[in-house]
């Protein structure tokens, strides 16, 4: 695997998951913050600690699992990593998932782009003991993202029907 073509995955999955958060900022307009901490069900995932979760995992895969050092940001793992609960207080505004957002991709991105095709094929110990490629982790981390970017468009679609939105 190129790392042209990571960085090409990696760049196509986040430019959905910002769109998706632009095309809710712009339909909820003033209530944007009511859609971003709105649970479709009972101790559901809203749509902010979805996208706050792409950020903790890549902070967390690039830290710990692909650099061997502890994450930066601790604070913003425990709230939004795995396993993490989705809290009603704990809510960030638009700007700050954008920021968060950029910072943990931005790392990751350079992370790809100083890698050669032998760094790639490196094997590292992923969660539960699983053995992957850096190049394989990259491709599930796009993966994972785009996951989440569909969870966010569904919630997104069951906040509109709930809330009378074209």
């Amino acid at each position: 695997m190129e790392k042209d073509t990571l960085i090409a995955a990696m760049d196509f999955s986040r430019a959905r998951l910002l769109g998706e958060l632009e095309t809710i900022e712009k339909a909820a307009g003033a209530e944007v913050a009511k859609a971003l901490c709105w649970r479709p069900g009972p101790e559901r995932a809203h749509i902010a600690w979805q996208a706050m979760h792409c950020a903790a995992t890549h902070e967390k895969y690039l830290y710990v699992g692909l650099l061997n050092k502890p994450v930066r940001d601790e604070e913003l793992v425990a709230a939004f990593g795995g396993g993490s609960k989705p809290s009603d207080i704990n809510v960030p505004p638009l700007g700050l998932i954008r920021q968060r957002l950029a910072g943990t991709f931005d790392a990751l991105r350079r992370f790809v782009a100083d890698q050669t095709p032998q760094s790639l094929a490196r094997e590292t110990t992923g969660p539960g003991g699983k053995q992957r490629t850096i190049a394989e982790s990259i491709i599930l981390l796009t993966w994972h993202e785009a996951h989440h970017q569909g969870q966010i468009h569904l919630t997104w679609n069951l906040y509109k029907a709930s809330h009378g939105i074209a």
